[in-house]
């Protein structure tokens, strides 16, 4: 198959070159306009914690998106009035520049909540609602912010912050766009000088970085496409543009490679080019397919985010193998031997390496020497990921500077974050009767139940208010609270309060503010009950919180609904701790399928998946190092959480599993070409070995290159994600493919290359002198016959 496609791209190699400038023209129109689509949310629809924000926006008429609006000078007092008359004139220019879909503006002077002011009494907040979802509002936030920053007075000390999800997904995409382009601009040119390292020739050196460079485009064009019929994550673009960059420019590697070993063999342009279409392109073809699988894995996950990495990833693979089975052939084909043209640093033939020679024999003469040396350092590496900790995604991992990133922290240290940000729990019940004494008894009872859970610190609704906590103290207000609950609008309040039986006095100010409250909590068929944490939302003790909330016992005929930022992190770590070991398995047994296919064995295709587990192992450890344990975060340009974001383990097992493959794939590959030559075990290790370890090394090399140019961008989770696998593939190269591998498969001998009798195509013997190399089969190049060489 891959030799009829080799002689089509040849014969055909000026049609495939223009389709593949048209499909790069039309992208580079589309890519720019790619951050207009793109989201930041990780939300599932179906997931109970959205399912009910949903149902509460339904029952309260809510805008189903919120922007906060954080006001903040130094040396006024937040509810003094020259502050309050500056934050109002920013916000009536807010409300006069036509906003679409603002809906409401709550603050400090419109509700009189001290929630809205900082503890220090120099900050407050405006909460802005809309009535559009948290993605079309995104794309509003410059306009909010040019808006707000007009309506405030010049040369002063008066400042805003616009945050929320909103103002975080609007600046990740802000600034992974920026940083695309800082990887562009120092990233290429350096693995462009690392080509002419390897090649010599800045003709051959430039191919594998123009090849990558036009898989990208062009996926990032195909994501344009695709983010117009289904929700694309910000983080899908820095995914895939990290995964093609490292794929494609490997991937043309090995063709340019092979082309230039078949033309030093004497082989004609034509031959060479089918050879290495024939040769290379099978192997390119199988280790896509292992990317392609892992990163698919993604898909497994409800969360629309998740599969969206996958499909990027996925698609920017697929973009590269067809690159590199296409395009680069036919330039190549073009360019015939001026592939070798402006020779800029000599190169020795890479056969006549002594290196290599050497080093398979030191690795094979005591393999078990080598085993346990890798095995130990391997050990050394992994052990950290014992301890690794999780976090959701939040706007720490954004630069500092970041305006939303600013506003949160804000939120986080001087105001009352987890009032702001409470658990709610809608209590429900069918048919939306009237609120009796029966049913109060139960939404009284299921609020105690609520107080009492370990880490609440307050729960607001009428049936928890101050002074309730007692059911007698129910029972007295009950007129006056059965008229409250059930028609607060037609209750009218007496000037001087009501006087229990027992001589307690509720004033009208308390029983406006209880008015208010049963406005904000209750609706026909429904009562919101606000369950404030002891511990911030992101925190890990707010989900556990979530989790007794969930498990708490529910009288029959009702139903409880939580929802709320702690509801949604609960949520998402359980889909993860759910799905995560399917897509271990998913990620493995695939692989192995693959393998299996490719090399005809069974012993092999498990020792590999095998060492990639531990690489996956070390990357991990590699992790926690840096960024759970905060090594050289100064260095690195951040600032650690302790811990890690729970993202990043789970994409960077599916991407560097798929890329570690390759290696795997090109190394195998050669030794199996050899081992059907020759029948010797140990010695298609060594010629695997021998052939391919300069250029895997070399592959490795600008892997670790591009990835690794992710760790000088703003965001930290693309810090983490580039250099986890730069740090991954040094280490694998290094003690996996270089020794820990052929090592082992020299113990494994013919059992590595059993293969079971009834599924061989035809059963084959050692080489003889008249026997015919399956690998020299002849093929005809216009007019005459040549050899498709090794």
């Amino acid at each position: 198959m891959f030799e009829a496609l080799g002689r089509f791209v040849h014969r055909f190699r000026w049609i495939v070159i223009g389709v593949w400038i048209v499909l790069f023209g039309v992208s580079v129109v589309a890519a720019p306009r790619l951050g207009g689509i793109l989201q930041g949310s990780f939300a599932s629809t179906s997931s109970p914690s959205q399912q009910a924000a949903a149902l509460i926006q339904q029952k309260f008429h809510q805008g189903p998106t919120q922007v906060l609006a954080v006001f903040r000078d130094a040396s006024l007092n937040a509810a003094g009035q020259q502050f309050q008359t500056a934050q109002d004139a920013a916000l009536a220019e807010l409300e006069s520049a036509g906003i679409p879909h603002l809906q409401s503006i709550q603050t400090y002077q419109s509700t009189g909540s001290n929630l809205l002011l900082s503890e220090d009494g120099h900050s407050s907040v405006a909460v802005l609602n809309f009535d559009a979802p948290p993605e079309t509002i995104q794309n509003e936030i410059d306009q909010i912010r040019a808006a707000l920053h007009n309506g405030m007075a010049q040369g002063n000390g008066f400042q805003v912050f616009v945050t929320g999800e909103p103002a975080v997904n609007a600046d990740l995409t802000a600034y992974s766009f920026r940083d695309l382009q800082k990887v562009e601009l120092y990233g290429l040119p350096v693995a462009l000088v690392a080509l002419l390292f390897v090649f010599g020739s800045l003709v051959s050196a430039a191919l594998p970085v123009v090849t990558g460079g036009l898989a990208v485009t062009v996926t990032l064009g195909g994501m344009y496409l695709l983010g117009r019929l289904v929700d694309m994550s910000i983080f899908s673009m820095n995914t895939a543009t990290l995964l093609g960059l490292a794929v494609g420019i490997d991937y043309a590697l090995f063709f340019v490679s092979r082309f230039r070993e078949e033309l030093h063999r004497g082989s004609s342009v034509e031959a060479a080019a089918i050879t290495t279409t024939a040769r290379a392109g099978r192997s390119v073809f199988f280790s896509g397919m292992a990317v392609i699988v892992g990163v698919a894995g993604l898909a497994f996950f409800p969360s629309p985010g998740l599969r969206s990495i996958g499909i990027g990833g996925a698609l920017v693979v697929l973009f590269s193998v067809a690159a590199s089975c296409t395009f680069i052939p036919a330039m190549l084909s073009v360019l015939g031997r001026r592939v070798n043209s402006v020779a800029v640093i000599p190169i020795r033939d890479v056969h006549a390496s002594r290196f290599w020679n050497g080093w398979s024999r030191a690795i094979l003469r005591r393999p078990w020497v080598s085993i346990a040396i890798a095995v130990v350092l391997i050990a050394l590496l992994i052990s950290p990921a014992a301890t690794m900790k999780t976090q959701m995604t939040t706007a720490s991992t954004l630069p500092k500077s970041a305006e939303s990133r600013v506003g949160i922290e804000l939120l986080d240290t001087e105001f009352d974050r987890e009032a702001l940000s409470p658990i709610s729990v809608l209590f429900t019940w069918d048919g939306g009767e009237a609120i009796d004494m029966a049913r109060a008894a139960a939404l009284f009872t299921y609020g105690q139940k609520l107080s009492a859970l370990p880490g609440v610190s307050e729960v607001m609704s009428p049936f928890t208010a101050t002074g309730l906590s007692d059911p007698s103290a129910l029972a007295a207000l009950w007129p006056q609270f059965q008229q409250l609950l059930n028609d607060p609008a037609g209750f009218v309040i007496p000037p001087e309060g009501i006087t229990l039986a027992s001589g307690l006095t509720i004033s009208a100010q308390q029983l406006l503010q209880f008015k208010q409250l049963v406005e904000a909590s209750v609706v026909p068929g429904a009562v919101l009950f606000r369950v404030v944490s002891q511990d911030p939302p992101g925190s890990n003790a707010s989900q556990d919180l979530v989790g007794r909330i969930v498990e708490t016992e529910v009288p029959g005929g009702y139903s409880a609904h939580v929802a709320g930022e702690s509801a949604y992190n609960y949520d998402f770590y359980q889909q993860i701790s759910h799905w995560f070991p399917w897509v271990i398995a998913w990620v493995f047994v695939t692989s192995f399928l693959i393998f299996v296919v490719l090399l005809r064995s069974l012993a092999l295709p498990a020792l590999v998946v095998a060492v990639n587990g531990l690489t996956i192992g070390m990357s991990f450890g590699w992790l926690v190092l840096l960024f759970q344990k905060g090594t050289f975060q100064n260095v690195l340009g951040f600032t650690s959480t302790g811990a890690i974001e729970v993202l990043i383990p789970i994409v960077l097992l599916c991407i560097l599993f798929g890329i570690t493959m390759d290696y795997a794939v090109f190394m195998l590959t050669r030794s199996h070409e050899s081992w059907e030559r020759t029948r010797d075990g140990r010695k298609s290790v060594s010629t695997g070995l021998v052939q391919t370890g300069r250029v895997i090394v070399s592959a490795a090399l600008l892997v670790v290159i591009v990835t690794g140019a992710f760790t000088f961008t703003n965001i930290k989770a693309t810090k983490m994600l580039g250099l986890g696998i730069a740090l991954a593939i040094i280490v694998d190269t290094l003690f996996v493919r270089m020794v820990l591998l052929p090592a082992a498969m020299t113990y494994l001998g013919r059992v590595g290359w059993w293969w079971p009798h009834l599924w061989a195509r035809k059963p084959r013997g050692p080489r003889t002198a008249h026997a015919q190399s399956p690998d020299r089969k002849r093929v005809k190049t216009r007019g005459r016959t040549e050899r498709l060489g090794a």
